[in-house]
């Protein structure tokens, strides 16, 4: 007999944590469907050459193979790492087809073969919004994505977050000064600060010297600490044009978004945050949540410029932003900043009290049902109360019907607040109605 034994790093939930997954989702694109972001859907598998058309380590990447009797056939597909690279193909497929911009959801697994560590799986949900052009994508499309966002994130009712906003023009001329040439290298090295306990091995093996490398963490160090204003004014009176540049766009982006109704206390401009995958332009996000003096990163966003361009000779400049949806419920359920207190969506249990009465519970159950209240009725019609109860009570169903007996000479059902243990009688054609209005409030 075969011990029953996962693939390591593939989650997978119990009931209760299924339902909290489910509820997200259904909350994110609610959320991404009010701000008119279409959904979509690309296949779970994509050719070699289309993942790689813009990903640095296919190391990551699982290979797909094709298994037949005692032979394994090869075929050259394999399982998207992230959902943007296969919009890019998308995009660039149906371009006539589409209308531009494009405001597209996407929520869906993706599949990375990650080094294993806790809360990164290796296959997981993303959530993901972007803004697409056929020519141009204006600042202002970043305060939409970055508003939905926002408010996507209050609307799953938990508040330790804060999203971090820059503009690599910044770190890109920050690192020029300091006369480096190996740019993209030392963005990559930055982004994985926060992974690793120290970035001073890497920052050596590109060969930098002491004094550049004491620079870099005097930045980080300086973004950890300080406000926006102060963080700019670092930066403000120096004369160059790219640097100029990015200050202007992000006090844009930062001022819309306060004139959006977004708390001043969500939002931070911070200089150290890179993302350091080569297809990322300038603005680039990150949201963590903070808790007792630690953070998290659950979410990123980023600009495109050329993402296209594999597939097409429009380039298709785009911005989007992605929640890491399998990760934030992980550590919100870590740090016990949700309460996972349903095992069903069952809001009724009606008892199967005889046989001879199986009917007319049939019947109660079925006018909850046309009703849309989430109803079941027991299965077992020789079981005691006693156990048919405790089966509500275990899956926290809060409310419990019963017709027998003493209820059928009165042509009542009994309701049974499982939280309280109240009961009351109601009349057998106000059942449904009842239970309807209780469900309202």
């Amino acid at each position: 007999m075969n011990t029953p034994k996962p693939i390591s790093w593939f989650y997978e939930n119990l009931p209760e944590e299924q339902l909290i997954e489910d509820k997200f989702r259904e909350i994110i694109k609610s959320n991404y469907s009010l701000s008119w972001f279409t959904p979509i859907d690309t296949p779970a598998i994509e050719r070699l050459d289309t993942l790689l058309s813009k990903w640095w380590d296919d190391n990551e990447i699982y290979w797909v193979k094709r298994f037949k009797a005692d032979n394994i056939t090869e075929f050259d597909i394999w399982l998207r790492f992230d959902l943007t690279v296969p919009l890019a193909r998308y995009v660039s497929m149906y371009k006539w087809n589409l209308n531009f911009p494009f405001k597209v959801q996407n929520i869906w697994k993706s599949w990375r073969w990650e080094r294993p560590q806790k809360w990164r799986y290796r296959e997981f949900y993303q959530a993901d919004i972007d803004i697409i052009w056929d020519w141009y994508v204006p600042l202002f499309a970043d305060v939409e994505i970055l508003s939905t966002i926002y408010n996507t994130l209050k609307g799953l009712e938990f508040w330790n977050f804060i999203i971090n906003i820059n503009n690599k023009k910044l770190l890109e001329w920050f690192l020029q000064s300091l006369k480096i040439t190996k740019i993209s290298e030392i963005i990559g090295v930055i982004d994985k600060k926060d992974k690793v306990k120290s970035i001073i091995p890497m920052l050596e093996d590109l060969f930098l010297n002491k004094e550049q490398i004491n620079k870099i963490l005097e930045l980080l160090k300086f973004s950890d600490k300080k406000d926006w204003l102060e963080n700019l004014l670092f930066f403000e009176n120096i004369d160059n044009e790219l640097l100029k540049e990015g200050i202007l766009e992000l006090k844009y982006i930062y001022n819309t978004l306060l004139k959006s109704w977004i708390k001043e206390e969500f939002l931070k401009i911070n200089p150290a945050i890179s993302r350091g995958l080569n297809y990322y332009t300038w603005l680039v996000f990150e949201t963590f949540i903070v808790w007792k003096e630690n953070m998290w990163s659950i979410s990123s966003w980023w600009r495109y410029e050329n993402l296209c361009s594999n597939f097409s000779k429009d380039s298709f400049p785009w911005v989007g932003w992605s929640i890491w949806l399998s990760r934030l419920l992980s550590v919100l359920k870590d740090i016990w900043l949700i309460e996972m207190d349903k095992k069903t969506t069952s809001m009724v249990l009606v008892l199967n009290t005889e046989e001879d009465l199986l009917l007319k519970n049939l019947e109660i159950t079925n006018n909850l049902r046309k009703k849309w209240i989430k109803s079941e009725l027991y299965l077992d019609s020789d079981a005691k109360f006693s156990k048919q109860l405790k089966y509500a009570n275990n899956k926290k169903i809060p409310y419990v019907l019963i017709y027998w007996n003493e209820e059928a000479k009165k042509w009542v059902v009994k309701l049974k607040i499982l939280s309280s243990w109240e009961q009351k009688e109601i009349k057998i054609e106000d059942i449904t109605s009842y239970i309807e209005n209780i469900l309202k409030k």
